[in-house]
């Protein structure tokens, strides 16, 4: 293949993985700070239910478990809340135990509390920033709580409390912000008839989440008969998780296509190369040489496009998910000196945000960029696959070239 050609399609082998790269770093991302998130606030590692009289006794030695890193006993119901603008919401109410965020400090800074914040406060209600907006509350005011009470002698009955508001989180997941409230379990002022019909739940965390099943035997051991069944993150989220990896996989798939087109037009590049030099290839099976050894030519010709494309489009696409947001910010900045300029003279009117991310339109103030090595190799092995597999049937042609035929022209 001539020099030109080979840059091209190493231009374009580069172009694929600096593409792949860049989509794969910003969707990990975003996967991950979802999954993190439910992980660390919602689901936990592990969570059992147990019944009320095992949890003074079975926190201790619970984070005593090899591996364990943090256990909290915790109550869940759903309530409606309304505050002073008069609208309603659903909440999922939480009360944790007094002194949860000294065993568990990842649940605090999760929803990005400060790390002197209490969880829970004690006669007060924390409450998601967006809830908190929707419900038109501050600190201090007083919010109307409707749920119901369940008992064996009144049966199921409505019931109401106020609580005034403490302190906000801002998690950075919108579900949560929106839809979720803690309060405490023993310092409940009334509150307790809310969670009549809960059971209590142990969430616990582990310093390696993918140890979860050899922990939640030994967990299961230790719980009384009437405990109910460890559940594992993964069993947990399976369906949402289930949901994320097969985005991943698909887009992976999509974007993947690249290398296909790259690799038929070295395929062609290399068929009329080989078709322009038969009567060299020809000569040197007169020397003799086999169809294997001038074929290998030809695929360590692809392979040398490949692993360059892939080495440079690397480069270039951890380069540039590492600077993501900064170019971002540099472009924006860049349109809004733009139009700056243009309605200093009259031609137009100042613009907005000019972010692609604008946290006026999207629930993020950043893009998030996660990719694993795993992945990385994925995108590599594939680049260099594509452009050896095309040489390789190109190079099948070279058993065209006869040196008979040839030398009967010489």
């Amino acid at each position: 293949m001539s020099l030109r050609r080979a840059i091209l399609a190493a231009t374009g082998i580069a172009a694929g993985v600096m593409a792949l790269i860049v989509v794969l770093g910003v969707m990990g991302g975003l996967q991950k700070g979802y999954i993190d998130s439910i992980l660390e606030i919602s689901s936990f590692h592990l969570r059992v239910e147990v019944p009320e009289s095992f949890i003074g006794r079975s926190l201790d030695s619970l984070r005593s478990i090899s591996g364990v890193e943090s256990a909290v006993a915790f109550k869940e119901t759903h309530v409606l809340a309304m505050g002073p603008s008069g609208k309603a919401l659903t909440l999922n109410l939480r009360a944790f135990q007094d002194g949860s965020s000294r065993f568990d400090p990842s649940l605090v800074k999760a929803l990005g509390l400060s790390s002197r914040d209490e969880l829970p406060q004690k006669g007060r209600l924390i409450l998601g920033k967006e809830a908190a907006t929707a419900l038109g509350a501050s600190e201090g005011t007083s919010i109307e709580l409707f749920g119901m009470s369940k008992s064996a002698d009144e049966g199921i009955l409505p019931l109401k409390r106020f609580i005034p508001l403490g302190a906000t989180f801002n998690s950075g997941y919108y579900e949560f912000d929106s839809s979720m409230g803690f309060i405490s379990l023993e310092s409940s002022d009334g509150m307790e008839g809310l969670f009549s019909s809960s059971r209590p739940t142990i969430g616990i965390k582990l310093k390696n989440r993918y140890d979860d099943y050899r922990i939640a035997k030994e967990i299961q051991s230790m719980l009384p008969p009437d405990a109910s069944a460890v559940l594992s993150w993964r069993e947990f989220n399976r369906s949402f998780f289930g949901a994320l990896r097969t985005e991943k996989t698909i887009m992976m798939i999509l974007i993947s296509l690249i290398f296909v087109v790259v690799g038929i037009n070295i395929f062609h590049a290399m068929r009329r190369t080989i078709a322009a030099k038969m009567s060299d290839i020809a000569v040197l099976k007169a020397c003799g040489a086999s169809n294997a050894d001038i074929r290998s030519i030809f695929v360590i010709d692809g392979i040398f496009i490949g692993v360059s494309g892939a080495l440079t489009g690397s480069a270039l696409g951890l380069l540039l998910i590492a600077n993501i947001n900064s170019i971002l910010d540099a472009a924006a900045f860049l349109l809004r000196s733009f139009y700056s300029l243009l309605a200093t003279v009259g031609l137009s009117s100042p613009k907005g945000d000019f972010r692609l991310f604008s946290p006026a339109y999207f629930y993020i103030e950043a893009i998030p960029v996660s990719i694993s090595f795993a992945e990385l190799l994925y995108i590599a092995i594939v680049a260099v696959a594509s452009t050896a597999i095309a040489a390789l049937l190109a190079g099948r042609r070279v058993s065209a070239a006869k040196p008979s035929e040839v030398l009967r022209h010489e």
